[in-house]
């Protein structure tokens, strides 16, 4: 018997944010949701310098429970915002994090994680969102970690700039301290709020500082600081480097601006996506009022998006009079995914366009193709910023962030064309300067620079377009150090990245250099701490500066020992196909035995509808790998009493279900069910013992879910939705409950519907690879194989590390008619580097790999060029039955069973049967996936059932989930297929989940 392997892993969201929340702590445990991990002490130091405020967070978490907890907490900043700093305890010690490719890390994350000792990783996910991940958090024990950032405030039109920290915690903090120095501030801060009415700030010349320590105690409100400005008096911090010299310039120049004229005809995009109810809806259609009150008179054609995009209708506004528009958006119902890619100017007309929106395009590219001037609008607090900002710009429009300016504020900057930096007069010193494109003033701009020598002013040039109307010179004093420890050439670093980040695909490169070289967090780099010298030698990771004696000791001598090893799959590849090789040549002799009357309900083949459930019987063979010989006698007795039945041709068709014993998914489709006959060009094929089968049927049984949610999901399609959208505040964030809801849709034959509520799941968790998985799954097998694409690229993007996401990437390409593309990244799976721990896990993967990169040349030889292939892999493997299973979660034992015509099982402890079935290696860690081939099917029915063993994680993903794709006529052209979805919420006693049989 395998070892069952057990672990708990906990969800923490955190969130900090411009807005009025604070950190909340949740827990999800595979017994309920309960708070095993509370924030105990909480140490938050603010320092504010000019326009910047550093803001370091001191979290020590205790873990109430007596089992040891993976944590993760993911938190949203303000847009400009990146983390900078992240360290964590290692040996009752704060160990600072390295800068580290973000692939690079997650692999090292999860490497070091199997040896159960204390990694720590942060890491930015989608938007402008960041997540970290720690391991172990001790039973009965505590945790701490430090998180670092840095923020740009904005001036606003009283010339005051604000810091803002929430602090509205839902709990007491057993440790609670906070310290706030304001530097060098001419005009003295307001504390217009403050925790409890004990803080206050104090000065030191003109320096101002405030301290409280408190215990057992729970915040009542946040603290917000106003900092006047002089607006005649330019900012200036410097800080010497190796070459040259950092500046930042703080100007405020007299705001100037013309008045926007408005088309007549606009067109207003929407997103009514899942994700749009977290925005603030008051505030956008405020703004949208302010902007149809000053044009008065117009048309406003209304574009709805959401994993589609349709055009809701065209209103003609007389005397800013837009009540049936303000109607319409406001019961607007948020549901499914989003698709920017989806949006279409032929459906939507505008001379310009105001687009509602987060910038998170999480079900298709987010790319938006209108040849018009777009102005984008944000209003929540997870956004993707750089997104919003490149539609803006690259279209001539503006970016309106509600999260940091008012209406009014917002409606000033869309309605007015704003007198905008333009850059620095010419200079021979200056060597690079962020912003370097042109931005809007807003009576306040930033300028960070690099000198190469010491000047003593720059001029700034301001206007319109290209044209300048006014300039300031700035001097630049010597002795303008930042006293503060506010690191210039950082803040000029982010600048380079948000400006860069904006066309992220051309710059990526530049921006993991600048990343690392400053230790900023960016889509593609992540601070990670590990536990030893010996690791940071091992990942090859250059040390933070407290181990780095230590290193550099070692290096020369144990580098080359410590060094993690890499390997690719093709040797292993090579001797599989000798083995496979082998394998098909072999003439199997066996005995048929009979079948009693089939008990199961005959396909009928005279239309192509979707059939009935069908309800299959308890299976009552005990397929547990402990089963005793007797039992085992007796089930292979019963099987050849059974007599053969008719075999029915099948035609097309869709079976679409979801359910188990308990609670299972099920949705399964079929190519194609014409008669299949031949063999593939090139090969004989020698079968010893029977004649040839004509036809082959595949039997899927519908299961439906017995779940509370689903019994209101009554009457026709338009009411059951309308049930849905009545219960899905309780099953907001539950996974499974948009899987079942829309498997029962796709039964009503309502596609649109039910692909609506399945692309919710990408709303729900920025970059969860488990969650993507799935949706893939889900979209191959309903025939969204574009969507399915999209998918899978994203999951190869955020795991590449993992041959698994080549696979799905490679096959979803041949589903897509890319058949290059996919051999190419099928055989990428065999020449990859893998660290020993990811090539351990996958051994066996080949054997798969080789099936589907010669099913690829089976069937699209002539279109495919092979020189790039090593000619040894290329041997046609036609076999009558092919059934592969994969899951969606790391760290998971499944098991693969096929039991023939003669009661024999093939699975991980027997791996061959007489008949010729042959197994794949067994996949007890990572995602599989396994297989099972038979070149020559004898007739009877073969039963299919998977084994859900254990895993060691419980995630937001939900249950986990396995797919099984199921062939017959494999890799001869002529090939039928269907494809299985089912979640695996426990295992099944000692039985396998049947998920389908065969019958020739």
């Amino acid at each position: 018997m395998k070892p069952l392997k057990l672990s708990i892993a906990i969800l923490l969201f955190f969130s900090i944010t411009v807005s009025a929340q604070m950190p909340v702590l949740k827990i999800k445990t595979s017994a309920a949701q309960q708070e095993n991990v509370a924030l105990q002490k909480l140490s938050i130091d603010v320092q504010i310098t000019g326009n910047i405020a550093k803001t370091v967070m001191t979290m020590t978490f205790y873990n109430s429970s007596d089992r040891v907890l993976e944590g993760e907490l993911t938190f949203p900043m303000p847009e400009g915002v990146t983390v900078s700093r992240y360290a964590l305890d290692i040996n009752g010690k704060m160990r600072e994090a390295v800068p580290v490719e973000k692939a690079r890390a997650t692999e090292v994350f999860e490497s070091i994680e199997h040896r159960r000792v204390d990694p720590g990783l942060l890491e930015k996910v989608e938007g402008n969102n960041f997540r970290t991940r720690i391991y172990p958090m001790p039973a009965k024990g505590k945790r701490t970690i430090i998180v670092g950032y840095e923020e740009e405030l904005k001036l606003d039109k009283n010339n005051i700039i604000r810091y803002h920290l929430p602090l509205n915690y839902n709990q007491t903090i057993a440790d609670f301290s906070l310290k706030t120095t304001v530097f060098e501030s001419v005009i003295k801060p307001e504390l217009t709020e403050q925790p409890d009415g004990s803080f206050s700030l104090k000065n030191v010349g003109n320096t101002y500082l405030a301290e409280m320590k408190k215990i057992n105690y729970q915040p009542k409100n946040g603290l917000t600081i106003n900092l006047p400005k002089r607006t005649d008096m330019p900012e200036v911090q410097m800080q010497k480097a190796s070459n040259g010299y950092y500046f930042l310039v703080n100007v405020f120049p007299k705001s100037q601006s013309r008045s926007r004229t408005w088309s007549n005809q606009i067109g207003l995009i929407w997103d009514c996506s899942l994700s749009g109810l977290l925005r603030d809806i008051k505030k956008e259609l405020e703004l949208l009022g302010m902007i149809i009150r000053q044009k008065q008179n117009l048309t406003i054609n209304l574009g709805l998006l959401n994993n589609t995009f349709k055009n809701a209708g065209s209103y003609t506004i007389t005397n800013g009079n837009w009540t049936l528009l303000k109607e319409k958006l406001e019961s607007v119902i948020y549901d499914g995914g989003t698709n920017y890619s989806a949006i279409n100017q032929r459906a939507l007309i505008g001379n310009e366009y105001i687009f509602f929106t987060d910038g998170l395009s999480t079900f298709g590219k987010n790319s938006v193709f209108l040849n018009k001037t777009i102005h984008t609008v944000n209003s929540a607090i997870k956004a993707d910023y750089s997104t919003l900002k490149y539609i803006s710009l690259k279209s001539g429009g503006e970016f309106v962030n509600l999260n940091n300016t008012g209406v009014a504020e917002a409606f000033r900057q869309l309605n007015e064309e704003q007198l905008q930096y333009l850059g620095i007069k010419n200079s021979g010193e200056v060597r690079q300067t962020y912003p370097s494109m042109h931005v809007n003033v807003n009576g306040h701009v930033s300028v960070a620079v690099i000198l190469s020598q010491y000047a003593t002013n720059i001029t700034l040039q301001f206007g319109y377009g290209n044209n300048v109307v006014s300039e300031q010179i700035v001097r630049l004093d010597p002795n303008a150090q930042a006293l503060s420890t506010i690191d210039v050439n950082r803040i000029w670093a982010q600048k380079k990245i948000a400006e860069m980040d904006i066309q992220y695909e051309i710059n990526k490169v530049e921006i993991s250099q600048l990343s690392k070289q400053f230790g900023i967090v960016t889509r593609n780099t992540s601070l990670i701490v590990l536990e030893n010298v010996d690791d940071y030698l091992r990942y090859d990771i250059i040390p933070p500066a407290e181990l780095r004696a230590e290193y550099d000791a070692v290096i020369k001598q144990r580098r080359a020992d410590m060094l993690e090893r890499k390997t690719d799959l093709i040797n292993d590849a090579l001797a599989m196909s000798k083995v496979l090789k082998t394998w098909w040549n072999t003439d199997f002799i066996y005995h048929q035995t009979k079948q009693k009357n089939e008990e199961y309900p005959r396909p009928v083949s005279e239309d192509n509808r979707v059939y009935d459930a069908i309800r299959m019987p308890q299976p009552t063979t005990n397929s547990s790998p402990a089963a005793s010989q007797s039992t085992r006698q007796q089930t292979e007795a019963r099987a050849r009493a059974e007599t053969e039945k008719d075999k029915a041709a099948l035609q097309e068709v869709m079976i679409v279900g979801y359910g188990s014993q308990q609670k299972r998914s099920l949705v399964g489709s079929v190519e194609s069910a014409t008669t299949l006959q031949g063999r593939a060009a090139g090969v004989q094929v020698n079968y010893t013992g029977t004649k040839v089968v004509e036809q082959a049927v595949i039997i899927v049984p519908e299961f439906k879910s017995d779940k509370d949610y689903m019994k209101v999901l009554i009457g026709t399609p338009k009411e059951a939705y309308e049930k849905y959208l009545t219960i899905r505040p309780q099953y907001l964030s539950t996974p499974s409950f948009y899987f079942d809801v829309a498997n029962w849709f796709y039964q009503q034959a309502d596609s649109t519907r039910a692909l609506t509520i399945l692309s919710n799941i990408a709303d729900l968790d920025l970059e969860n690879a488990d969650l993507f998985k799935v949706m893939a799954y889900k979209l191959k097998q309903t025939g969204n194989y574009r969507s399915a694409l999209f998918i899978t690229e994203k999951v190869l993007q955020w795991r590449p590390m993992d041959a698994q996401s080549y696979r799905d990437y490679a096959l979803a390409l041949a589903d897509n008619g890319a058949y290059q593309q996919a051999l190419d990244n099928l055989y990428k799976v065999l020449t990859q580097s893998y660290n020993n721990q990811t090539a351990d896990r996958d051994e066996g993967i080949e054997e798969i790999i080789i099936a589907e990169i010669n099913n690829l040349i089976t069937k699209y030889g002539s279109l495919l060029n092979t020189k790039g292939i090593d000619k040894k892999l290329i041997l046609p493997l036609p076999v009558d039955i092919r059934v592969v299973l994969n899951w969606n979660k790391n760290d998971t034992d499944i098991d693969l069973w096929l039991t023939d015509p003669n009661g024999e099982k093939c699975y991980y402890s027997h791996k061959s049967t007489a008949i010729g079935g042959r197994i794949s290696n067994d996949f007890t860690d990572g995602y599989g996936p396994e297989q099972f081939m038979l070149k020559k099917a004898i007739k009877g029915k073969y039963k299919i059932e998977v084994d859900y063993y254990g895993d060691r994680q419980v995630s937001i993903g939900g249950p986990t989930t396995v797919t099984a794709e199921i062939y017959t006529r494999y890799a001869t052209g002529k090939q039928e297929r269907k494809i299985i979805v089912l979640p695996l919420e426990e295992r099944n006693g000692n039985k396998g989940h049947l998920i389908g049989e065969f019958r020739f």
